[in-house]
């Protein structure tokens, strides 16, 4: 049954051939009993090990050797004690079984052929024409060995091409790209930019990255005027399916003696840098991004253990209308008491808090924290809102909006007692469903308040459409009072704007008497800044209001 098992099984037709030799052989001497069948089944043990030799497989040749040496122990027995014969078929079954288990296919000499020599792969994509990474780094190292001279690193990141892979296609959208890439390369017939072999100095870095490397020795900035030359080709409309679509670039360089001039060092360093400034159309590399990075990396290993409790705090800033002189709101502000690097303020981290998945967690926190200070003024008799700042298009859905509302029950907050500040951003792009949760924060008693007018480039047709309590503009608006003249009629707009639109405008960043006079000038509702005060640690609030309002008495 062994040998049955075995034959059904080995494909190999001389290793079969041997298991049906030995199998006959050992039925015979079970039959017949004769010694002289020793002898043949001794010939077919040797046969079937030189067969074993000629696969070249180790675990067949030690398995053949020892159930052959099983035989020769048997039949020794045999001659010598006088142990029935019968018993050498232990020897055939052990080979039989032991085979079955060890045979394999013998590879053909054709796939042999195919394994070591695989059929090359055939890029048909248009972007296949150009050099790849390999080649890039390849022309670097051959560059430095020849000419140790100063050079730069320059990659280009083209971008806006979502909307042509969702709307065009794909197809399309990598022949856009090539023809992207064609424009950049045709700036590059320059003696400056390194040649990476066949006439190519484009690489192709994979996505939408693409780099070249511009030797310094002649001309010091030779780069940077190749990179304007980019930027300005990539703006110009692209023809393509009959649609006319427009993309833009952005650049980042690194010199080539930064980082002990490592080419694969040289190329995070200019990803990093597209990274860490994405709003710039041209970024430089400077070590300090390294530095911020590795602080960003070590912030976040500390965030994952953080205890809100016990290393974060609310401090605050009053908000004073600038009619009476009072206080009109209080923003809570959000630090980190570092444990290395002092008190941190939000914008230091919040970033990483989103990255590290804690933005509902804190919100909840702050929220909590929020609502007892609330609670403490309206028993201490003082009614005075307290704001609190959203940062995230994230917290506008179903289950925070209900968690709101249990804070809002549980502290018995009345209309009005607490503020909510969003980023402007979030506002111009709010869908339905985002506009019916501002909604529902209003029905909870929750005044709206819009941050950062000013901070970012905004259609003003947009505007209009805030229907919220507050809106607050941007430090920049009024840092700069060399231009006053020129910008107090953009700004007194938008305030006269938002005064018929019943919003009361907020300007923050105020420093001086000057500025403050300014803002007055404009009709502003109320000022925030250093010359009302720095942030205070809301564990001192209680006080600090009471000796205000002592102030503002006398």
């Amino acid at each position: 049954m062994a040998m049955v098992a075995t034959l059904v099984a080995v494909k190999n037709t001389s290793i079969k051939f041997s298991y049906l030799c030995t199998a006959v052989v050992g039925l015979a001497i079970l039959s017949s009993g004769a010694a002289w069948l020793a002898i043949l089944l001794a010939f077919g043990f040797c046969f079937h090990l030189w067969l074993t030799f000629e696969r070249n497989s180790w675990s067949m040749i030690i398995t053949s050797a020892v159930s052959g040496l099983l035989f020769v122990v048997l039949f020794s027995a045999h001659l010598l004690m006088n142990v029935p014969l019968f018993w050498v078929v232990v020897a055939i079954i052990l080979q039989a079984v032991v085979g079955l288990m060890n045979d394999e296919e013998e590879p053909k000499v054709e796939d042999l052929h195919n394994i070591n020599e695989p059929e090359p792969y055939q890029d048909d994509s248009p972007l296949a024409a150009f050099a790849d990474k390999q080649q890039l780094r390849q022309g670097y190292y051959s560059w430095c060995k020849e000419k140790q001279l100063e050079a730069a690193l320059v990659i280009v990141r083209l971008e806006g091409f979502e909307q042509v892979n969702q709307h065009i296609g794909r197809d399309f959208g990598d022949l856009l790209l090539a023809q992207s890439a064609n424009r950049i390369k045709g700036l590059l017939n320059n003696d400056d930019v390194i040649d990476l072999g066949g006439y190519e100095k484009l690489a192709h870095l994979g996505g939408l990255n693409f780099a070249f490397i511009c030797s310094l020795a002649a001309h010091k900035h030779t780069h940077e005027h190749i990179i304007e030359q980019i930027i300005g080709a990539t703006l110009k409309p692209f023809n393509v399916a009959n649609c006319t679509v427009e993309v833009k670039a952005r650049a980042s360089y690194v010199n080539c003696d930064e980082q002990d001039a490592n080419f694969d060092n040289l190329v995070s360093c200019a990803y990093l840098a597209l990274d860490r400034q994405p709003k710039k159309a041209v970024v430089v590399y400077h070590q300090q991004m390294m530095v911020e990075q590795l602080e960003q990396q070590a912030r976040l290993k500390e965030l994952a253990n953080i205890d809100f409790v016990s290393e974060l705090e609310l401090y605050f800033q009053p908000i004073i209308r600038n009619d009476d002189g009072q206080i009109e709101f209080l923003e809570l502000l959000l630090r980190w008491q570092h444990p290395q690097q002092g008190i941190l303020s939000a914008h230091r981290f919040i970033d990483d808090i989103r990255i590290a998945g804690l933005a509902y967690p804190l919100a909840k926190f702050v929220i909590e924290r929020a609502a007892e200070l609330a609670m403490a003024l309206r028993i201490e008799g003082i009614a005075i809102p307290l704001s609190i700042n959203l940062f995230g298009p994230e917290m506008l859905n179903e289950e925070f909006i209900e968690f709101v509302d249990g804070v809002v029950s549980e502290h018995n907050l009345q209309h009005g007692d607490l503020i909510v500040e969003c980023p402007l951003h979030i506002f111009t792009d709010l869908d339905n469903k985002g506009r019916a949760m501002i909604a529902r924060l209003n029905n909870l008693g929750l005044k709206i308040c819009v941050d950062g007018l000013g901070d970012n480039p905004i259609v003003l047709s947009k505007l209009p459409n805030l229907a919220v309590e507050y809106i607050k503009v941007a430090p920049s608006l009024t840092a700069d009072f060399s231009n006053q003249n020129n910008i107090r009629s953009l700004v007194g707009g938008m305030v006269e704007m938002h005064n018929q639109q019943n919003t009361k405008v907020i300007f923050e960043g105020v420093e001086t008497l000057d500025q403050l006079k300014f803002v007055k000038s404009l009709k502003a509702h109320a000022a925030q800044g250093y010359y009302f005060g720095h942030p205070l640690s809301s564990i001192g609030l209680m006080s600090w209001l009471k000796q205000w309002q002592a102030h503002q008495a006398q």
